[in-house]
């Protein structure tokens, strides 16, 4: 997936993961493409960047982390960046955390394994959605959250 300067805004994507390895290709796929990445391996470090002075527009954040939840991890920062774009992974995908993920209007969901072009899509579509204050994608507007599922059922 090559970068098109006129049609990917280049933005600030924060990636939450605690398995390094998931953190490292994320931010290297993102960063290869002009993003300003930073990453973090539990809640209290991705809360450190934000309080910190990382204003990030998207936050890429696995559910199960070994200090919270992402969805709670997702609430904080949201809480502190109102315009946040949020994108929730997991490898324990359920119906029930689908339906609170879209309860709490987050921008996108997505199981592990997932397809990498996909989730690129969707983060640059998040950095756009943030930049020009689409308010239908808004958390809390009663927008819908994007469900692409596994990458093994990608076409």
């Amino acid at each position: 997936m090559q970068r098109n300067d006129e049609d990917t805004p280049g933005g600030r994507v924060l990636v939450v993961d605690d398995q390094e390895h998931m953190g490292w290709v994320l931010s290297k796929l993102l960063s290869d493409r002009g993003h300003e990445v930073r990453a973090a391996q539990t809640s209290a470090s991705a809360l450190k960047a934000v309080t910190s002075g990382f204003d990030c527009q998207v936050a890429v954040v696995d559910y199960r982390l070994p200090d919270s939840n992402g969805i709670e991890l997702i609430l904080e920062m949201t809480s502190r960046l109102p315009r946040l774009r949020s994108v929730l992974m997991t490898s324990y995908g359920s119906a029930a955390l689908r339906e609170h993920a879209a309860s709490e209007k987050l921008f996108a969901y997505f199981d592990k394994p997932f397809n990498n072009d996909l989730m690129i899509r969707t983060i640059e579509d998040a950095i756009r959605a943030c930049e020009t204050g689409d308010a239908s994608l808004t958390r809390g507007t009663g927008a819908r959250t994007l469900f692409p599922g596994r990458a093994l059922s990608e076409a």
